[in-house]
């Protein structure tokens, strides 16, 4: 079901997407309107369930975690069933299914190797239905905004600086 945001509404969430940590009244103070119809406005969303919920993002690699990205191709009729398996596995932190080469891709963390093994054999190998599956350890985190970017109406442009520059 979509749910229809008005152009406060993407504000509120803009900001909270900069400074997760800004209060109602923060948020009012910028957009000219009272912290009162910003927490009315932002109970109205988690209700609705356009925010899931409030966290803070953790960078792994300063904690000296593996992060894997792995693809998954299932047999026929059971890719739902090995996500919701996949899902409640407490390493795995992101998970989508979809179309194309996989059926299913996600993102796990780990804290050593020894760790990683042991998920692919015992957790991995034990799932039925995994017809295949590569995985990727992440070697360098160029963007992970943890979060969906509302986009503007207004065209974007991306610039390249050529070699020369």
């Amino acid at each position: 079901m979509t749910v229809e945001l008005d152009e406060v509404d993407k504000r509120i969430l803009e900001l909270l997407h900069e400074e997760g940590r800004a209060t109602y009244n923060d948020i009012g103070e910028q957009l000219g309107i009272t912290g009162n119809t910003v927490r009315r406005r932002m109970d109205r969303m988690r209700e609705e369930e356009v925010i899931r919920k409030f966290t803070a993002m953790v960078d792994p690699a300063k904690l000296d975690y593996l992060t894997v990205a792995f693809g998954l191709s299932t047999e026929a009729g059971r890719t739902d069933e090995i996500a919701e398996k996949l899902s409640e596995t407490d390493c795995v932190y992101k998970l989508w299914v979809l179309s194309g080469t996989h059926n299913i891709i996600f993102d796990a963390q780990f804290r050593d190797t020894e760790h990683l093994q042991s998920f692919t054999h015992e957790t991995l190998h034990a799932v039925e239905g995994i017809a295949s599956y590569e995985s990727s350890i992440v070697t360098r985190s160029v963007i992970d905004e943890g979060s969906t970017i509302l986009i503007s109406d207004e065209e974007t442009t991306l610039e390249i600086a050529s070699a020369e520059d």
